[in-house]
C-alpha cells in the first residue's frame, strides 16, 4: 500500500512515478467537477500539489495555462513528466480550445518545460483523451501518441510532434480502436453488456498503450475489448504515411484480459489492470500470462498503472461505482487506494 486517498479529495485515475521513486497522480473533472488540484504528488503518504500550487486549480486566465482534467501520466527516460488533460468538465458539452492539451514538467526542476495544445481538426468534443506514451527516438524532440477513447462513440489515436506541434487523428473508428461487438464483462460478479445509449459499466474504445523497450512499437488495448494491438511508431510518427497503409499495418498481438490501464518495463513485459478479475497481470514477451496480486475486495477497478524500478503502481479508483452508472447512485466507498506491487 501506496496510500490511502480519503475524504473530501476527489476520484484519481493518472500515476506516473520518476527515477528517484517520486509518485505523481492525477484527478480528472469529466465525472466530479471538483475544486481539488487537478494534478499533485505523493510525499510519504501525504497529497502536495504539483507542480505548483496553482497549476492544477480552476483559473480566470487563458486554459490552456492551467489543468482542466488530467488522466494519462507518462514519465519518460529523462525523468520528464507528461501529462495528457483530456479537458473535459463534467455537464460541459464542448471542449474549449486549450482545454485539451499534453503538458511536459522536468520533474527534477519541477517546472513546466513546454505545453501544446490539442487544436481543430483534431480537437473534438466527443473525444476522450485518456491516456500516452511519448517516443523520444522518432521526430526532433519526441512523438506523443495519445489514446482517444471516446466519449460518444469517435475513437482513435492521436499523433502529435512534440517540436513543432504538428498533430494528426489516425485510424478514427477502426476495429482496432474500436470497442468489441457485442462486448460483455463480468462487473463485481454481474454479468453487463456493452451499451454506448446506456453504459452499466465504464466503456469506450483504445485506451491503454504501452510502448517497446525500444520505442520501435506501440501497443494499445480497447477499454472494451479483449484484443491486444500494435503498430511500428517508424510508420505511426511520419506524417507522409497514408491512413490506409497504417490501417494495413495495424498488427494482432492476441488477447488479454480486459482492462483500462496499461504499463510496460525495459524487458519488455506488458502489464494490466484486469478489472474483471480484479487482479494485475503480466504479459512476457512470448505471450505468456502471470497472475502478480489479485484482491476481490480492495482492487475495485485498476485504472492507472506505472511501472517503475521493479514495481507496478496502480490507481483503484471504483470508476465502475460512480453515479452516471448505476442510476445517479454513487456506491464508490473512500479511501481510494494507490497500491505498489512487486513485478517478480
Amino acid at each position: 500500500m501506496v496510500a490511502k486517498i480519503c475524504a473530501p479529495y476527489p476520484d484519481l485515475s493518472g500515476i506516473a512515478v520518476n527515477q528517484e521513486n517520486r509518485v505523481f497522480l492525477g484527478f480528472p473533472r469529466h465525472s466530479g467537477d471538483h475544486h481539488w488540484p487537478a494534478l499533485m504528488e505523493l510525499k510519504q503518504g501525504k497529497l502536495t500539489p504539483y507542480p505548483n500550487e496553482t497549476f492544477g486549480l480552476p483559473q480566470q486566465h487563458n486554459i490552456a495555462d492551467w489543468l482542466v482534467s488530467p488522466h494519462g501520466l507518462f514519465v519518460d527516460k529523462n525523468d520528464t513528466l507528461w501529462v495528457l488533460d483530456d479537458g473535459k468538465i463534467q455537464g460541459h458539452s464542448t471542449i474549449a480550445v486549450g482545454a485539451a492539451k499534453v503538458v511536459a514538467i522536468d520533474s527534477h526542476s519541477n517546472k513546466i518545460v513546454k505545453t501544446i495544445v490539442i487544436t481543430p481538426p483534431v480537437l473534438n468534443s466527443t473525444s476522450h483523451y485518456n491516456d500516452l506514451r511519448v517516443d523520444l527516438s522518432h521526430g526532433q524532440a519526441g512523438t506523443i501518441y495519445i489514446a482517444n477513447s471516446g466519449f460518444a462513440q469517435r475513437y482513435s489515436l492521436i499523433v502529435i510532434d512534440v517540436a513543432s506541434g504538428k498533430q494528426r487523428e489516425v485510424l478514427v473508428n477502426h476495429s482496432s480502436t474500436s470497442p468489441d461487438p457485442g462486448f460483455m464483462a463480468f462487473i463485481e460478479n454481474n454479468p453487463v453488456v456493452f451499451n454506448a445509449d446506456n453504459p452499466k459499466l465504464p466503456q469506450g474504445g483504445i485506451d491503454g498503450v504501452a510502448l517497446s523497450p525500444d520505442q520501435s512499437k506501440l501497443y494499445w488495448t480497447a477499454l472494451s475489448g479483449r484484443k491486444l494491438f500494435s503498430l511500428s511508431t517508424t510508420q505511426l510518427s511520419d506524417f507522409s504515411v497514408s491512413e490506409a497503409t497504417l490501417e494495413k499495418a495495424v498488427h494482432f498481438e492476441g488477447e488479454h484480459p480486459a482492462n483500462d490501464g496499461m504499463a510496460e518495463d525495459e524487458k519488455g513485459n506488458l502489464y494490466f489492470g484486469a478489472y474483471e478479475q480484479q487482479s494485475l497481470v503480466r504479459r512476457d514477451i512470448k505471450g505468456q500470462f502471470y497472475l502478480l496480486d489479485h484482491n476481490v475486495h480492495d482492487f475495485g477497478w485498476p485504472d492507472g498503472l506505472a511501472y517503475r524500478n521493479g514495481y507496478l503502481y496502480t490507481t483503484l479508483g471504483q470508476w465502475n461505482r460512480t453515479p452516471d452508472l448505476n442510476g445517479n447512485h454513487d456506491l464508490r466507498q473512500r479511501p481510494f487506494f494507490v497500491i505498489r506491487t512487486a513485478t517478480e
